[in-house]
């Protein structure tokens, strides 16, 4: 049972990884607000 956990845990991290790299490169579809973005999100921004 603790394999599996630390199967799914490690699956989570990935997709929660994922997820804020492609939020980091975008922005919000709001005209009027976009909350602020924490450092550490800031950091996985694609550098051009």
């Amino acid at each position: 049972m603790k394999k599996l956990n630390d199967v799914v845990l490690k699956l989570l991290a990935k997709t929660a990884l994922t997820s804020a790299k492609k939020e980091a490169n975008s922005a919000c579809l709001c005209l009027n607000y976009q909350p602020k973005m924490p450092e550490k999100v800031r950091e996985l921004k694609a550098r051009k």
